[in-house]
């Protein structure tokens, strides 16, 4: 194992700023969603970022396949068929605001890379493709196959995991590095629900508009309300004028919808200004008071959701995006929820709730809880590589987050962020995922590499 252990420090040490280039190279390609092509069912931005991917992997001396442009894989070929196999995704969010520059210009900075997708997931994709080339230097021939996939839809939907699962063999192991250390082995449910007003006739709110998407919390919204009114100055609102129109701009804090600790939302900012300052009219109001109810917590407790199974943390609710369309308002939530809750009862809790002011609720998201005994080989071999190199005696967790590991038989999220036990691991200058400034340090992704080798290893020892 100490052989082990040199050779792959001495690959992560030449390997250093390769890996830097290449992460700086893919995270220049502005991956968002778009009007699907021929192969590019996800856009042609994605599809340019998967291109990339796959011929990085081929530069390695990697073999690559191409999915049908929903996804691709770089493999080492092993003696069986049977597959252990990497899962990272390509695609990111929308850039939001709060950038100090242009977020896909990946800036170097004191030992840390800034910039859209570095840390989710970009980095950890090129770390995967570094991870098959040491067993291809390294390995004369593996037990099993190994494979390093390459999503392009993770944060919009996986439909890119479902078609692979539907038209490829699954891997007898698969772990995604879109997480935090040392390994995760369950995940909430994830639901979307759009809560829809009734259709207001002759209101005030001429427009409202915020959020880039429904797992993002907004840090900025917009709306415009018909009034005469002199208006207060507010904490964290812009206040404009004309024609009898004001139009209000609220800055919150933005920032992950799993993880809401620490976040302000600017559209509960700019729905207790309207109804402090009765802006509204009668049935905007009723309205207006059940997105109250909806921000007044992150628990789900406003809009009767609350919930805990003590195996997972508390359930998180919270409003993504906003819009007012043909007269109705249209709020998004996204909720993360523990087992002792349904996909079902939300919507029934939530149909009530909007009810009662003649709206109505739609849920195009409901996937279940996952969950992976945190005592099975898998995840103790992945265990047993992280605490091997940091000398810790970590245990395996559960996360509020979606990964790609929920979609096979047996998967875990393991890394490349830090565990908790590390709260301050990142510096002021750093953001979180999903907001501006994400960013990750170099260390860091050269400690992931050493982690996911030996883990690997591992793994290629398991009777599968």
């Amino acid at each position: 194992m100490e052989n082990l252990h040199s050779k792959v420090k001495e690959f992560v040490k030449e390997n250093e700023r390769n890996i830097v280039q290449d992460i700086k190279d893919i995270c220049a390609i502005k991956s968002l969603p778009g009007e699907p092509a021929p192969n590019a069912p996800f856009g042609v931005e994605n599809r340019k970022a998967l291109d990339l991917a796959l011929a990085m992997s081929q530069r390695l001396g990697l073999d690559t396949k191409d999915c049908e442009g929903y996804l691709g894989y770089a493999e080492v070929k092993g003696e069986s068929d049977k597959y252990i196999a990497s899962i990272a995704h390509l695609d990111v969010v929308p850039e939001g605001n709060g950038w100090k520059a242009d977020p896909f210009v990946v800036r170097e900075v004191d030992g840390w890379l800034i910039g859209r997708g570095v840390c989710d997931d970009k980095g950890p994709a090129i770390i995967t493709m570094y991870m098959l080339k040491f067993f291809k230097d390294n390995y004369e021939k593996l037990p099993y196959t190994l494979r390093a996939l390459f999503g392009c839809e993770e944060e919009t939907g996986m439909r890119d995991v479902e078609y692979y699962l539907e038209n490829y063999p699954a891997p007898v192991f698969a772990f995604t590095p879109d997480a935090n250390f040392p390994v995760c082995c369950g995940e909430k449910g994830i639901a979307a629900a759009n809560l829809i007003s009734a259709k207001i006739e002759n209101g005030n709110v001429v427009s409202f508009t915020a959020g880039v998407a429904s797992n993002v919390i907004p840090d900025r919204a917009s709306i415009s309300v018909k009034t005469d009114k002199e208006l207060p100055q507010a904490e964290g609102i812009e206040i404009s004028a004309e024609n009898g129109v004001a139009t209000l701009k609220a800055y919150g804090i933005g920032g992950h919808a799993a993880m809401p600790e620490g976040t302000k939302n600017a559209i509960g900012m700019l729905v207790e200004y309207c109804l402090a300052n009765a802006l509204l009219t009668a049935e905007e109001e009723k309205y207006f008071k059940v997105l109250s109810d909806l921000h007044s917590s992150t628990d789900g407790a406003g809009v009767g959701i609350a919930s805990d199974d003590g195996i997972f943390t508390p359930l998180t609710c919270i409003g993504g995006m906003m819009k007012l369309e043909d007269g109705k308002f249209v709020q998004n939530i996204n909720i993360r929820f523990p087992t002792s809750i349904t996909g079902d009862e939300i919507k029934a809790a939530l149909t009530a709730k909007l009810a009662a002011v003649g709206g109505t609720v739609e849920m195009p998201r409901d996937n279940p809880p996952f969950y992976v005994d945190k005592n099975s080989e898998p995840i103790q071999a992945l265990l047993k590589a992280y605490n091997d190199i940091t000398g810790e005696n970590a245990q395996a967790y559960t996360i509020g987050g979606g990964t790609y590991a929920r979609h096979f038989p047996s998967a875990a999220a393991f890394g490349i962020e830090p565990s908790a036990a590390y709260p301050d691991y990142f510096p002021d200058f750093i953001g979180p995922v999903h907001g501006a400034e994400e960013g990750y340090d170099i260390k860091g992704f050269m400690r992931a590499l050493e982690i996911l080798i030996l883990a690997t290893a591992k793994l290629m020892e398991i009777d599968f």
